[in-house]
Formats: C-alpha cells, sequence, structure tokens
C-alpha cells in the first residue's frame, strides 16, 4: 500500500474527507496535528489574556518559563 500526503485548504477539507472516504481502497489516518482555526487562535489569546490578569490580581500564580519548557 502506498502513502500520500496531501495539503487541503480547511474550508475544503471536510467535503475531500467525505469523498475519499466512499472508496473501498482509500483508509484515512488522521494526523493529530492539523493547524487550529481562526476561531480558536482567537480563543486561545483571550485564555492566555485572561490568565495574565489573574496573575497580575494575584488570584493565579506564575512559573517559571524554564518549568513550562520542560514539561514540552
Amino acid at each position: 500500500m502506498a502513502i500520500l500526503t496531501l495539503e487541503i485548504e480547511n474550508k475544503k477539507l471536510k467535503f475531500f474527507k467525505d469523498l475519499i472516504q466512499n472508496f473501498p481502497f482509500v483508509r484515512v489516518q488522521e494526523d493529530g496535528f492539523g493547524e487550529d482555526t481562526d476561531k480558536q487562535v482567537i480563543e486561545n489569546i483571550k485564555n492566555g489574556l485572561e490568565e495574565m490578569k489573574q496573575i497580575e490580581q494575584g488570584i493565579k500564580k506564575s512559573r517559571p518559563a524554564r518549568e513550562f519548557l520542560n514539561e514540552l
């Protein structure tokens, strides 16, 4: 079996996946590393700003950047 990697525009992805899954000889494997949508990026930024406000107000504790990077 051969493996083919494609780059599909986000807005056309669902259509394309629905189309190719109708072929019995095609197997779709999700990589799990897709890019965030614009909505997800905006939500992540909002959450980060809210967390910064909570840290400045003393509601939440910050942690050293080295500790954060070690978790990655």
